[in-house]
């Protein structure tokens, strides 16, 4: 469970139901009985109602979200935009706008996300009528319809409220309503349709461009807790295969719960989707210049980067790159985290997978662990900012879990015994094209401004930038031979917040702290890891080394 999470210990539902009055009818003993979905609906109202101020109406025939776990996930979101705007990124202040797809009846994230969060905003679509109209009557009795946009779309190749159009036979022969084949992921949920033009993405969000860098809407986050099953049958093998039953009732709705193909699809669609049909500015959509016959030196770092182009990677998936969408010549959309709540740790390993192979680099996972059950999130991004591992590493994971881990952003290496700060500095001063800051905990000083006898205790951390590779081996041979060295290849991004904003593109932010004897390097930004790593080592190499 998250460290912020506050139900790590079993609510005291006597008390709670003293606070709610109509929990009491519920109580047996010192619980309630999971099995009754009356009991659960109310205890969600009750948690709702009591820790945050809401109040809900959430539909019999509807899931009833449990509050722990979704807030597991908000949490999780809460630390991704923060890792944004921790004042080494950004000002320590964002504009936040999320999107929700397929909010549900509940609209339980965005309601959660903006009482945790004063200044963030939502748009949050939905396909099924009736969890639409709940969805917008929760956020009207709320005082929220300012800060959140409930947005009705229209599936493509579905009529939500029709269980003609959507039949499946069980293997016992009963019908069961679920959605038809076709159009899943983003598309399914209308994010097309939402941003298929400027102004009614801008409507959508209750808001209005203020100036023509404004124009592109900026998503910072998208969260979706997609349908679990991939048919009726699906969802009769996972209760028959729970040998001492389900822990709780579940009174969701075919078109909640099932998707052909299941939440790996699903989600492998999103993925494939926030690539190609979007309008984001995605590397899919980058097109490397054909190196000349005589200079192999793309072909030789694509060979020490051990990835193909995105356009090979996408192409040996089935899709082949498109150019983003437009609207009079400018894109529609950005977005800088796409993340999706899974509930088999086999999705996982699928999702992750396709990730990889449109060519996303970067890219999170985290666990939500509530009792005897376990869910995952997988996020991704195709900007250059970077998380931390606290945020996009499950810690302690199983083997299978740890091959499917993102890299670590954050590099350890050995320093000489003593004066290790110091030595920091007089390296860093000395590698030509990098700028440095130095930051402590409550204030931000230039390097001229502040003593080299500093204690690391301090809590003294070095924003180190460079515009290109100019410490390695190569650039300097190309220095001798008075060549400049080229910029490294970016991914489609720009650096959208923070001092680091300028005309021109960084190809490496990092953070540098003096730990004792240990240098603790963490990458912030950029395109290209071989770039941090070889910068982490030649200047663990100086310091080590006494320069």
């Amino acid at each position: 469970m998250h460290p912020r999470n506050p139900y790590h210990n079993a609510p005291d539902f006597e008390s709670l139901a003293h606070s709610y009055p109509p929990l009491l009818k519920h109580l047996k003993g010192q619980t309630i009985n999971f099995h009754d979905d009356a009991a659960q609906r109310c205890l969600t109202q009750a948690l709702l109602k009591r820790d945050f101020d809401l109040e809900i109406t959430l539909p019999s025939d509807r899931l009833c979200p449990p509050v722990p776990n979704r807030l597991n996930y908000v949490l999780w979101i809460q630390d991704i935009v923060r890792a944004h705007a921790d004042g080494v990124l950004g000002s320590g202040r964002l504009n936040v706008r999320g999107l929700d797809i397929g909010t549900g009846a509940s609209a339980i994230y965005p309601l959660l996300a903006c009482r945790l969060e004063p200044e963030w905003t939502f748009v949050a679509t939905e396909i099924d009528q009736h969890s639409f109209d709940q969805a917008q009557t929760n956020v009207a009795s709320n005082g929220l319809t300012d800060r959140i946009r409930v947005v009705k779309v229209e599936h493509p190749h579905i009529d939500a409220s029709s269980p003609a159009q959507c039949e499946v036979s069980t293997e016992d022969g009963d019908e069961m309503p679920m959605p038809n084949e076709g159009g899943r992921g983003l598309q399914a949920f209308g994010f097309n349709q939402l941003f298929a033009n400027r102004a009614a993405a801008w409507s959508a969000c209750n808001s209005e461009p203020k100036t023509m860098a404004d124009a592109d809407l900026m998503i910072e986050f998208t969260m979706c807790n997609p349908p679990f099953y991939s048919s009726a049958a699906d969802v009769l093998r996972s209760e028959e295969g729970k040998e001492a039953g389900p822990f709780g009732v579940c009174t969701g709705a075919p078109v909640e719960m099932i998707t052909p193909g299941g939440e790996a699809r699903f989600v492998n669609d999103m993925v494939r989707e926030s690539v190609l049909g979007t309008g984001l500015q995605a590397v899919a959509t980058h097109r490397a210049q054909p190196a000349s016959q005589g200079d192999d030196s793309e072909a030789r770092a694509r060979k020490r980067r051990r990835v193909g182009t995105p356009d090979a990677n996408l192409r040996a998936t089935g899709f082949s790159p498109a150019e983003p969408p437009t609207i009079e010549g400018t894109k529609t959309l950005q977005s800088r985290w796409y993340t999706s709540m899974l509930g088999k740790l086999s999705s996982v390993s699928e999702v992750v997978d396709t990730i990889k192979a449109v060519g996303i680099t970067n890219y999170a996972i985290t666990e939500f662990v509530q009792g005897p059950t376990r869910r995952w999130a997988v996020g991704w991004s195709l900007g250059k900012w970077r998380l931390g591992d606290e945020i996009a590493r499950i810690p302690n994971p199983n083997p299978t879990l740890q091959r499917l881990l993102p890299p670590r952003n954050t590099l350890r290496l050995p320093a000489g015994p003593q004066g290790v700060e110091g030595k920091l500095r007089e390296v860093l001063a000395g590698i030509d094209g990098v700028s440095m800051e130095v930051r402590t905990e409550d204030r931000s000083v230039s390097y001229a401004g502040t003593s080299a006898e500093e204690s690391p205790s301090t809590g003294v951390k070095i924003v180190a930038r460079a515009q290109r590779d100019t410490w390695s081996r190569s650039a300097r041979r190309k220095r001798q031979k008075g060549e400049s060295a080229p910029h490294p290849i970016s991914q489609a991004s720009s650096v959208g917040v923070g001092s680091a904003s300028n005309a021109s593109d960084p190809a490496l932010i990092c953070t540098v702290v003096a730990n004792g004897n240990e240098l603790e390097f963490r990458w912030v930004y950029g395109g290209e890891r071989a770039l941090f790593e070889s910068f982490a080592s030649h200047v663990g190499k100086k310091v080590g080394t006494g320069g």
